[in-house]
């Protein structure tokens, strides 16, 4: 049975350079007597158009250059000429470019089925139908085109009925039988555009039809360029109209997007773009992290790990993985700086997560680094070494707390937040045994068995210090021939001015609140010393307290970069650090340090051992808030030792590892472990569909719109 014509139309209003790119892409790709290229230019006010259109009229004869007098609106001038349209429609902005054979895939779903109404391939900037990221654009690294990245669809796509709420108005192909049954956009309700292709999607769906997604074709998207030079379309307005004449219409979005039933699509397309992508001299290392990077978490963590990957450069291609508290993963790609894609890898929930976790492997991953396990299923932290293990892929892990001893990470009761018994031979804390019991379905001896068995299939072990080293191999003594300590870098923000005068009272607390921080303690601390005139200056922290106290200063979240001004300003004598747990490094204290600052700081885990070898400050217990009450009144009534010890924080600041000499340290690990640069999977992965992805309103002719 033979197909019907097509017509392309281009609505255009300047953008000149745009719709050069835009012409020029469909004019070499697009193919067939029985394609009728339509540019619909809508009274472009630019002098140089219609002389770059009759240029392209001239080069074929299938171009028809239409000029709009007076200016008709988006909508308007789209439906003259889907009006005039003797068969199928595509709708082209000017802003996009195509690949070879683009109009063949959109026609060939479009005509998989009379069911079928309209057809959106993929783009960089197509909200829902954005790869790898979807619902924002899409930057991609330096010499990835549209030529690869259509590839990436072809070789990705499954060619199956994936149907999307909407069609998307960059690129939709619509089957001439569903525009007559439902008719064109509402030129009344939705003037200049924007929700006009939601409202025809709508009616669409409604009559039966559905709107497919083409994940086998890629079309390019700059966005914007149609309506920026107009003034745009009525988006708030057009959306609100949208509602009124179809209730159910954004609640069917949210539940799209909640549920996300294309994350098969995006992953698939992210996987094949880092297979293709893998270079040939440089080491593509695999993060696991318990939080998405670049994302507004800061904890110890999140902070050396980004530091690790900016300051390794070029040297590494960082690919991390991450998982939220319902398991649903994703992979977050920097090939260089200022570029990062982010797609889903619902490995967690996915029938076969195992595979998904291979897959991510065979994209040419020469090392695996576990930086952090909290909130990955087990399951997959197994999976993830028994594939490397296949692969011989060699494993670093990173212990940044006490993640593998106990649940709560810093072997507090997770309940009340009291020191943990259990590792004196006790028993396990009551709070503890529950969150075992919620995030693994065992009891805390099982628990740390596991973590034993895992942590001995890594090929090395890092801690950040002796302390946290010693603390790990109390439990796990035959790990310590695997275990390495390597210090977190810091940046050098330069020193504080030292203040004029004697001490003022200003007592800096940095960081993020909580238990595990020891709030409860420094308010004790806090009224021990009311009768003095101390000034709190509480950075990190957005509240503090049961009550209200006027002598504390709540500064709230910062950048690292704002710290040195707002302590400049804060005119600090001294930071405390109250941490009432061993910690296994202090990313605060080195802060303090390099700006000169003196510390008084918990005797407990790698703080009390750093201010012990060190100097720069004194330790104390800090579960004795009446001894720290005592430290801080005596050092602020004796200015010479506290300028004393001012001078040895000065002193140390400048010999504290930098982010370049901790690069340096872990450039040399990883060649190590890894001295080959392996190459990706020779060919692309296979395509087939998740069964979680054809569910939802497939095989049912009922509308999703109506109640």
């Amino acid at each position: 049975m033979a197909l019907p014509p097509v017509d392309v139309i281009i609505p255009v209003y300047n953008g000149h350079d745009a719709v050069a790119r835009c012409l020029e892409s469909v004019l070499a790709h697009t193919p067939g007597p029985d394609v009728r290229l339509v540019v619909a230019d809508d009274a472009s006010p630019d002098p140089r158009l219609p002389g770059l259109l009759a240029s392209f009229a001239a080069r074929d004869p299938r171009v028809t250059v239409v000029r709009r007098d007076p200016n008709l609106g988006f909508v308007r001038n789209c439906n003259r000429a889907m009006q005039e349209a003797a068969g199928d429609v595509v709708l082209l902005n000017s802003d996009t470019q195509v690949p070879a054979g683009w109009l063949e895939r959109l026609r060939a779903l479009a005509h998989s089925s009379d069911r079928v109404g309209s057809v959106t391939p993929l783009s960089n900037n197509a909200t829902i139908c954005s790869v790898p990221q979807w619902l924002g654009p899409n930057r991609y690294p330096a010499g990835v085109g549209l030529a690869l990245l259509d590839e990436v669809a072809q070789a990705s796509g499954t060619g199956e009925w994936l149907e999307i709420p909407t069609s998307v108005g960059f690129c939709a192909y619509f089957r001439r039988e569903a525009l007559q049954a439902c008719g064109l956009f509402d030129e009344d309700l939705f003037g200049t555009g924007y929700g006009e292709e939601n409202d025809l999607a709508c009616r669409m769906r409604d009559a039966g039809f559905l709107n497919l997604l083409c994940d086998t074709l890629f079309v390019w998207h700059e966005g914007g360029v149609s309506f920026a030079e107009s003034g745009g379309g009525d988006l708030a307005g057009n959306l609100d109209r949208i509602t009124q004449r179809w209730p159910r219409y954004h609640d069917i979005i949210r539940g799209f997007i909640q549920r996300n039933p294309l994350w098969g699509v995006q992953v698939r397309f992210g996987l094949e773009l880092l297979r293709r992508t893998k270079a040939a001299d440089r080491r593509r290392i695999l993060y696991l992290v318990h939080h998405r990077l670049w994302a507004g978490i800061i904890g110890g963590t999140e902070l050396h790990l980004t530091d690790l990957i900016t300051a390794l450069g070029e040297k590494a291609d960082a690919v991390v993985l991450s998982f939220d508290d319902a398991g649903r993963g994703t992979v977050q790609w920097r090939p260089e700086a200022g570029t990062l894609l982010e797609f889903p890898l619902d490995a967690g929930t996915a029938p076969d997560p195992a595979s998904w976790v291979d897959r991510l492997l065979a994209t040419g991953i020469d090392l695996v680094h576990l930086q952090h396990t909290m909130r990955v299923p087990l399951p997959i932290v197994g999976a993830l070494l028994d594939a490397a293990s296949r692969r011989h892929l060699p494993v670093a892990w990173t212990l940044h707390d006490y993640f593998a001893l106990c649940p709560g990470a810093q072997l507090l009761d997770a309940a009340d937040g009291t020191p943990c018994t259990s590792l004196a031979d006790g028993p396990a804390c009551a709070g503890c045994e529950e969150k075992a019991r919620r995030l693994a379905g065992c009891l805390v001896a099982e628990w740390r068995d596991t973590y034993r068995g895992l942590l001995g299939r890594a090929d090395l072990l890092i801690s950040p210090s002796i302390a946290a080293r010693e603390v790990l191999l109390a439990s796990y003594p035959e790990l310590r021939p695997h275990v390495v300590v390597r210090p977190h870098g810091v940046s050098d923000p330069g020193l504080l001015a030292p203040p004029a005068g004697p001490p003022q009272g200003s007592i800096a607390v940095l960081g993020y609140g909580g238990r595990h921080k020891g709030d409860r303690l420094l308010e004790e601390v806090i009224d021990a010393l009311a009768d003095r005139q101390v000034t709190w200056h509480l950075f990190g922290r957005e509240r503090f307290g049961e009550h209200p106290r006027p002598q504390v200063v709540l500064h709230g979240t910062y950048r690292r970069e704002e710290l040195p001004g707002m302590l400049a300003e804060a005119a600090a004598d001294l930071v405390l650090l109250l941490s009432p747990w061993a910690e296994t490094y202090s990313y605060t204290l080195s802060e303090a340090w390099r700006l000169g600052l003196p510390v008084v700081g918990s005797a407990l885990g790698a703080i009390g051992e750093r201010l012990s070898c060190l100097g720069g400050g004194v330790t104390v217990n800090p579960w004795d808030p009446a001894e720290v009450a005592a430290t801080l009144r005596r050092l602020l009534e004796d200015p010479e030792s506290l300028a004393a010890l001012r001078a040895q924080a000065e002193a140390i600041g400048p010999t504290l590892p930098t982010l370049e000499e901790m690069a340096a340290s872990y450039e040399a690990i990883y060649s190590t472990l890894a001295p080959q640069v392996r190459p990706a999977a020779p060919e692309p992965f296979a395509a087939a569909p998740d069964p979680g992805e054809m569910q939802g309103w497939m095989g049912s002719f009922r509308s999703p719109l109506r109640f």
